[in-house]
């Protein structure tokens, strides 16, 4: 039978079983083996095949694209190589199903991929770092469709993809470092994430490896913190670019759907945190404010981002972000029914008054630790005479719908407006009802002694000189020894405007401090939960398996340290909840 070789010359094989039947129609001509198993019941023809020719063809294969490798790579530079390669491969592939009996197929290509390929990976591999490097994602793709072939051969470029990735976003790490705005950090990891999930979906097909590599990456990136004692600052900054989008007043918000988007970028990035309990309590407290105070963009943003969060960590997770919200709406529609009731009595308020009714439990505000220290900052607050008659009348309307409940104002979150007359230009403020109540004091006299101002108003003395301090700040009043003066030539750009309530950064310093205090509590009380749950099921463990079984526990809502760990093992076992056994110091055991 007459067949070219690979370089097109001439030469004559002949196989047994071979059709040579009819003119040949195709300019390559198919060679066909027939084997009738039932006649060659110990496989003969088979083994002949194997010794006699497939032996050879595959150190023929061998040595021909050993030598191809080396033309191919001597003659173009490594872009215009894997191209060419790419070409080989498909040919050879066409060539074997086409001349070759199909048992010998894998073992050629495997000669084929282990020339062209396998003994080129190393270069490839090296050329692969200043393909990442200098952004030359059509060299990428052709990288990955060769080294796919290869054991391992994604592995290796999925390693070096994740340190790429990594050392391409360090600089965020170093704007968090330097103390940048939420907004600029989030840009920098966003501006990283974006490009690297396009070259794994347009240039590496989503291949698993490299979107494991791009996670870790990210995760890496995303939980670094200069001092390994404290948090990372990721939560504390997404958590604040988060409200920056939900709050009326961003500049940057755009349409709905442009803030939608946004919102999934940031989603995008809180699959990363690890610790989600400390963004959780971050999240939710910036949630309140804004619900509190009425300064969230709209309900149904609110509600897209605590659905993106709920797909992430669940329902449990977001279940007191709903609740929130729930209650913000059951507030609205107890306000309105509170006024139908004083309409059909014929009654009116001298203020517009709004009342929110937070369930306890549900809010940031209504612990324990929150009660006490309100209380206490409040002091023995008099409310103002026209905001009092309001909270008088709700407090009859309430007492008659739900019978039992228990209402406590929580004073340092409320909040009202003042109309400003005294003026030459009418003024509209927002303030706290601590700066009402000190202000109202001036409807009836232009100078009053401090020692006044604070007996009148009842706040302890703390609590009124930030509020004092704010209103002479602002140039409201004006202060001259013990007296404050009301300034009768206030002017301001603004004809509607908000106070400040005091010192906003050093209040949220403490307020962050406090939040990771609350949340290492929380996170020990997590631990001996888990330990003893564990330990109730499993009667007997040793201290690593111990170690590993919480850390598996805990990992959706924080990474525990091993310290950590130990620590509360040891408070366990003062609480006789454990005991090391007496033989195997290393080893655990419940107690009942």
């Amino acid at each position: 039978r007459h067949t070219r070789t690979r370089k097109g010359q001439s030469s004559n094989s002949t196989l047994a079983g071979s059709d040579t039947r009819g003119p040949a129609r195709d300019s390559h001509p198919t060679l066909h083996l027939q084997v009738q198993t039932h006649e060659d019941p110990q496989g003969t023809v088979i083994q002949l095949y194997t010794e006699l020719f497939e032996k050879q063809l595959l150190e023929h294969t061998r040595e021909f694209y050993q030598k191809e490798a080396q033309r191919l790579y001597e003659d173009n530079d490594v872009s215009t190589y894997m191209i060419k390669v790419i070409e080989k491969l498909d040919e050879e592939e066409l060539r074997l199903r086409k001349f070759i009996y199909h048992s010998s197929i894998s073992p050629c290509k495997k000669e084929c991929v282990n020339k062209l390929i396998a003994d080129k990976q190393d270069i490839l591999l090296d050329e692969y770092r200043i393909m990442l490097k200098n952004d030359h994602v059509e060299d990428l793709s052709r990288l990955y469709i060769l080294l796919r072939r290869l054991n391992q051969g994604c592995k290796k470029m999925a390693d070096i993809f994740h340190d790429h990735i990594f050392d391409n976003g360090k600089g965020s790490i170093e704007l968090m470092n330097r103390g940048c705005t939420p907004q600029e950090y989030v840009e920098a990891l966003l501006v990283v994430f974006r490009k690297f999930s396009s070259i794994v979906s347009n240039n590496l097909s989503n291949d698993r490896s490299f979107i494991d590599a791009l996670d870790r990456a990210m995760t890496k990136m995303v939980n670094s913190t200069a001092d390994t004692k404290k948090y990372p600052r990721s939560s504390e900054l997404l958590v604040r670019h988060s409200d920056h989008i939900l709050r009326k007043g961003n500049k940057n918000g755009g349409t709905l759907s442009e803030v939608e988007d946004q919102l999934r970028s940031f989603i995008d990035l809180f699959k990363y945190v690890e610790d989600k309990d400390l963004f959780q309590t971050l999240y939710k407290k910036k949630l309140a404010n804004r619900l509190i105070h009425n300064t969230s963009v709209s309900v149904e943003l609110e509600e897209v981002a605590i659905s993106g969060l709920k797909d992430r960590c669940g329902y449990e997770y977001t279940s007191p972000l709903q609740r929130m919200l729930i209650d913000m709406k059951v507030s609205a529609d107890l306000t309105k029914e509170f006024d139908q009731t004083l309409s059909q009595k014929n009654e009116k308020l001298h203020i517009d008054f709004n009342i929110n009714i937070l369930q306890s439990g549900a809010w940031p505000y209504s612990a324990g630790s929150t009660e006490t220290e309100t209380d206490k900052a409040a002091g023995d607050f008099n409310v103002p005479q026209d905001l009092a008659a309001c909270i008088d009348k709700f407090k009859t309307f309430y007492s008659k719908k739900y019978n039992g409940r228990r209402l406590r104002f929580v004073f340092p979150l409320c909040s009202g407006t003042v109309l400003l007359h005294h003026t030459s230009r009418q003024y509209t403020i927002s303030m706290s009802v601590y700066q009402l109540a000190v202000l109202s004091l001036f409807n009836d006299k232009d100078v009053i002694l401090k020692g006044e101002i604070l007996e009148s108003v009842g706040l302890d003395a703390p609590e009124l000189d930030k509020a004092l301090s704010t209103l002479v700040d602002n140039k409201l009043l004006k202060c001259e020894s013990e007296n404050y003066i009301v300034n009768m030539e206030y002017v301001n750009k603004k004809s509607k405007f908000k106070l400040p309530t005091g010192a906003m950064k050093e209040q949220a310093e403490k307020e962050v401090e406090q939040t990771h205090q609350s949340v290492e509590e929380d996170r020990r009380l997590y631990i001996q939960a888990a330990i003893v749950r564990t330990m109730k099921s499993r009667k007997q463990l040793s201290h690593n398996e111990l170690i590993q079984q919480v850390i598996q526990l805990s990992k959706e809502r924080f990474t525990p340290s091993v310290s950590m760990i130990k620590k509360v093992i040891e408070i366990l076992i003062d609480k006789q909840y454990l005991e090391r056994n007496e033989e195997h110091k290393d080893l655990y055991q419940y107690l009942a």
